[in-house]
């Protein structure tokens, strides 16, 4: 009897506090280290889903638009890099991600 007391008491409890523990993963800073693994491991497909996810949150990420271009120059896709570019210097132009950005365009 109770033993079954307590378990009747401790699954509702175990319940209560799943949505805190799966609140703890904050998505940003998730995604942006999916990207780096994606990069390392040369998984594009990683990288662009973890772009998008990473754009819906935060469009304007100085590391969102680094990684866009970093992924855009490996595609061979130029203009679209170019056009990171000019928007990372617009939006963050004395970020290290910009610097590291524009000597990737050279």
């Amino acid at each position: 009897m109770f033993k079954f007391s307590l378990i009747t008491l401790g699954l509702p409890l175990a319940l209560a506090l799943l949505p805190v523990a799966q609140a703890a993963v904050v998505p940003e800073p998730w995604l942006l280290e999916q990207i780096r693994l994606g990069e390392a491991s040369y998984r594009d497909n990683l990288v662009e889903e973890s772009l998008h996810r990473l754009e819906l949150i935060a469009p304007d990420h100085p590391e969102v638009m680094a990684a866009r271009l970093r992924l855009a120059l490996r595609q061979d896709e130029v203009p679209l890099a170019r056009r990171q570019l000019e928007r990372l210097a617009r939006l963050a132009p004395e970020s290290v991600e910009y610097r590291q950005a524009k000597s990737a365009m050279r």
